[in-house]
């Protein structure tokens, strides 16, 4: 008894101390902190998604460059590794929801801060869309005999709809949710790697190792910079989006510490699980690459399936649905934080209700809804087509990391960058080499992931995403902020901790 009433007179402690942190960038506690470290992780691990990307795109390495793209994932990791560090520096320092706005507005300016969160709302809208028509692309050949762009928008805006309303619910849900599955990923998805590894002492006709050095397409096409940065989009878009766990920082206990961890953590297990993957199903291929890479059924599935039979095909496709959905969840989980984080500062139109915190459960009812209706629409201008929209999130997603980056970066010049707090996470004296290395890589990637010609439609989406931002801050934005009725922590927040707020954190 002695001992749960110290534990609880602890966690009262820790509650009141994560609430008077929030009070100092402006805000009260009005979301409920339901997650710790292993529902961050969690969330951002099912970002990441290794199930999800390997599955939709583990066809297009062999179709570009070949089975020595697996070397890719090194350096991809190393970088993502490298920016979620980074990431872990800034989350200590500024625990608030939305990151990318909520960081910069306060280290360099609220105008640099909006096109940061901006950008950073339409890559999480557009990956939402974009897993949800992966998913699609993935399941609705088990529910129509030869789906059409229209059925699988159809199946994507049913998967949306799903997972809006387990975010309604609560955040709980959510939370619960992705614990299960990234268990499942971790247990189901790497287990049946391993199944698989042990199978290649006893699988026949397979190509083995030797398909990990081989360089050249299964269409004959030449190896050229355009088909290398093809190839590079399965480890790329694998390694991004473990960010989500910062963005819902006023909902996580103690996030100055679990944050940086989880993400860490996401992007180091994500990239190795995700390299062996890929090489353990890339030489357990049965006969020629071809015909198992450019068939009609999804190729991974096509690799199991040839060693095990088409029943055992069934536990990888339950598995991958656990990881979609997940994932799904995540990404519009993330979105309707930075929609909420934007909307109370008075950055969006009709902000009042973007803004919005239901008193019942919690969370930002309104900014969620907006986040699905847009994905719907994103959904319905993709037409169905999977890797027109992976390529788009990926420069969303790499242009988040770049701005911020940048604003670093700024920041350190204007000598405005928050001093280190003791026993938080901290890059000390590297932190700004290491942000000019993670700012040329970004940099690479968006470069590798618009310049092919097939990418041109991700750079044009970009493009008009950053067209539309830069419309509502000249007309309407830039008035709000010169008048001081937009920005960051105009809450007034005085005295001290109130109970309620302990409440919604214990």
């Amino acid at each position: 008894t002695v001992m749960a009433i110290q534990d609880q007179n602890a966690g009262t402690k820790g509650a009141a101390a994560d609430v008077s942190a929030l009070h100092k960038f402006g805000y009260h506690q009005r979301l409920r902190r339901s997650m710790r470290l292993y529902s961050s992780f969690s969330l951002a691990f099912a970002e990441i998604a290794i199930t999800v990307t390997v599955f939709t795109l583990f066809a297009q390495p062999f179709q570009t460059l070949g089975g020595v793209e697996i070397w890719m994932w090194i350096p991809v990791t190393a970088a993502g590794l490298l920016i979620a560090t980074i990431w872990g520096h800034l989350t200590a320092r500024i625990p608030v929801t939305g990151y990318a706005y909520s960081w910069v507005s306060r280290i360099v300016n609220p105008q640099y801060g909006w096109f940061c969160g901006w950008t950073e709302l339409a890559g999480w809208v557009m990956g939402t869309a974009g897993i949800a028509v992966a998913a699609a692309s993935v399941f609705s050949p088990y529910f129509w005999a030869n789906p059409s762009h229209q059925d699988i928008e159809i199946f994507a805006a049913v998967a949306i709809i799903l997972g809006l309303i387990a975010n309604i619910i609560s955040i709980k849900v959510t939370a619960f949710v992705n614990n299960i599955s990234a268990s499942a990923e971790l247990f189901g998805t790497l287990g049946l790697g391993v199944v698989v590894g042990i199978g290649l002492i006893f699988f026949r006709h397979i190509q083995g190792p030797k398909i990990l050095f081989h360089v050249g397409s299964t269409g004959g096409g030449a190896v050229t910079i355009s088909a290398l940065a093809l190839a590079a989009l399965l480890p790329v878009y694998t390694i991004l989006g473990w960010d989500a766990s910062a963005d819902l920082a006023e909902e996580t206990h103690d996030p100055r510490r679990n944050i940086p961890r989880a993400m860490r953590r996401a992007v180091l297990i994500g990239g190795v699980c995700g390299f062996f993957l890929f090489a353990v199903y890339a030489m357990a291929i049965r006969g020629p690459v071809s015909p198992a890479v450019n068939g009609p059924k999804n190729a991974l599935i096509t690799v199991f399936e040839s060693h095990f039979g088409s029943g055992a095909g069934y536990i990888v496709i339950v598995i991958a649905a656990f990881a979609m959905f997940s994932a799904l969840l995540a990404n519009i989980a993330a979105a309707g934080r930075v929609a909420y984080a934007l909307g109370r500062d008075n950055m969006l139109p009709a902000s009042g209700v973007w803004g919005n915190v239901n008193k019942v459960t919690h969370t930002p009812v309104y900014s969620l809804i907006a986040v699905g209706i847009i994905a719907e629409l994103a959904n319905v201008v993709s037409a169905g087509i999977v890797g027109r929209v992976l390529a788009g999130v990926t420069v969303a997603g790499y242009g988040i990391y770049a701005f911020v980056l940048i604003g670093v970066l700024i920041s350190h010049r204007l000598g405005r960058l928050p001093a280190d707090d003791d026993g938080y996470p901290t890059m000390g004296r590297w932190l700004i080499p290491g942000t000019w290395v993670a700012l040329g890589w970004c940099l690479l990637v968006m470069l590798m992931m618009t310049l092919p010609a097939v990418n041109h439609v991700a750079g044009e989406y970009f493009i008009y995403i950053e067209a539309v931002g830069a419309l509502w801050f000249l007309t309407v934005l830039m008035r709000r902020l010169r008048r001081g009725t937009a920005g960051p922590g105009r809450e007034e927040v005085s005295g001290g901790v109130e109970a309620a707020e302990v409440d919604l954190s214990a």
